[in-house]
């Protein structure tokens, strides 16, 4: 199930990034060369226009359904159950409505209809300005909106808004370069074919804005994309001995490649749009540049379905966990926690709760709760406020566990009026011994 996921992830964030590419490409780039060169009701820019729409619509309804999907392949991973079981038990919902991801995804696939909409409109009222707007807009929260489901977007507090804002950023700048490529090949392929002057006029526009659109972009993604090592990679050392490290060397490759072609384009085909080829050259290197693009949201298909670099870590070993015990380390930007639960069996249980920053220092916490939630759908978690012993670690008596199965341990530190640390993770109860 976990390498469908990896699959999933990716033609769910190809078709977010296709959908809302074309939009803002339209909008920045075709729109003003059209209106610039006087052929914006002409019938080849209207049949573009038209092209781009269905281009929008497919995309969205191929990131509702793999949105759907992945949906339920991680209530099913939160279970432990298969899909049809889950399914008709209420997990799906539990999962739709109670937690992050869910959340994100009901307020994605509304925003998904109103653009739907919104590109209907362009063609039914004379008010297509307003309407246009209202689809970039639209189509940028659909695009930013998965930085809200990752590792920053977990992290409550201070700590987790700068990664979420270069995570945003990085999706926003990904959309309006890589998602701009297919419209501009299309762009490029329909001026070719025309006689008329100011279809030139189109293609010089065309290029110009989008070289700039282009050049903005690359620097949101390199500013980004270090933050994000930064954040998920941790040191050189991670790059390069861990798989995690290893797939953002791919992905950094596969990049370098697109910006060399990108640098070919912007220095010495757009210079030379009237020399004979050029134009046809540049349509060429927009396809190969966006199946270089779409192989590098393959490696950020796998990189989302692992752990990252910076959260590898040599975990010491503990007096308090015996072999018979449940455990998980859940760790976020702004902390993590160990959790044990002892025995780690059906029956009567006590929960040990350890704090520490990236540096394994131990956090000193004025409050926690403890929760846990069975792997029931519909189940009530049980909340439990922790106590702390002599040696630092927190714990809760007399927990009962009352069936198997992959429950949900949850941690909520309070370590002062403004900073909290919540943290989530599932916790495998096993049969009674």
């Amino acid at each position: 199930m976990g390498d469908l996921l990896v699959y999933v992830r990716a033609v769910h964030f190809a078709a977010t990034i296709m959908a809302a590419g074309a939009v803002i490409f339209e909008f920045a780039v075709a729109g003003p060369a059209f209106a610039l060169a006087g052929v914006a009701t002409h019938g080849v820019a209207e049949r573009l226009r038209i092209r781009w729409a269905w281009i929008v619509w497919a995309s969205l309804a191929v990131a509702v359904l793999s949105g759907a999907i992945w949906l339920l392949l991680l209530a099913a991973d939160i279970y432990g159950a298969p899909i049809v079981k889950v399914w008709g038990n209420g997990g799906v919902w539990t999962v739709a409505t109670d937690t992050r991801f869910g959340q994100v995804w009901a307020a994605r696939l509304a925003a998904a209809v109103l653009l739907a909409g919104s590109m209907r409109m362009w063609r039914v009222t004379a008010e297509r300005g307003l309407w246009r707007v209202l689809s970039v807009i639209l189509a940028v929260g659909f695009l930013i909106g998965p930085a809200w489901t990752g590792h920053a977007g977990a992290t409550p507090g201070g700590a987790g808004q700068f990664p979420l804002a270069a995570d945003a950023v990085h999706l926003l700048a990904a959309g309006a370069w890589l998602g701009s490529l297919p419209p501009l090949a299309m762009l490029l392929a329909a001026a070719r074919r025309q006689k008329e002057p100011s279809w030139a006029a189109v293609t010089a526009v065309a290029v110009q804005r989008f070289s700039l659109l282009g050049l903005a972009s690359i620097g949101a993604l390199l500013a980004s994309g270090i933050v994000n090592s930064w954040y998920e990679v941790g040191s050189l050392d991670h790059l390069v001995t861990t798989p995690y490290g290893q797939l953002v060397l791919v992905k950094l490759g596969l990049f370098a490649a697109i910006i060399a072609i990108a640098a070919v384009n912007r220095l010495y085909l757009t210079p030379r749009l009237a020399v004979a080829g050029a134009v046809h050259r540049l349509q060429n290197n927009s396809v190969v540049e966006t199946v270089l693009g779409f192989a590098a949201i393959l490696v950020v298909g796998f990189l989302g379905a692992m752990a990252p670099a910076s959260h590898t870590h040599q975990h010491p070993s503990y007096a308090y966990v015996p072999p018979d015990a449940a455990f998980v380390h859940i760790h976020s930007l702004a902390g993590m926690a160990d959790v044990a639960i002892i025995p780690g069996h059906v029956g009567k249980a006590r929960a040990v709760i350890r704090l520490w920053d990236e540096n394994y220092e131990s956090l000193a916490a004025n409050e926690l709760t403890f929760t846990l939630i069975a792997p029931v759908p519909g189940s009530k978690p049980v909340v439990r406020v922790a106590s702390q012993d002599q040696g630092g670690a927190w714990q809760v008596d007399g927990i009962d566990l009352p069936l198997p199965g992959n429950w949900i341990a949850g941690v909520d530190a309070e370590f002062g009026a403004r900073r909290r640390l919540a943290l989530e993770a599932p916790i495998v109860i096993e049969p009674k011994q």
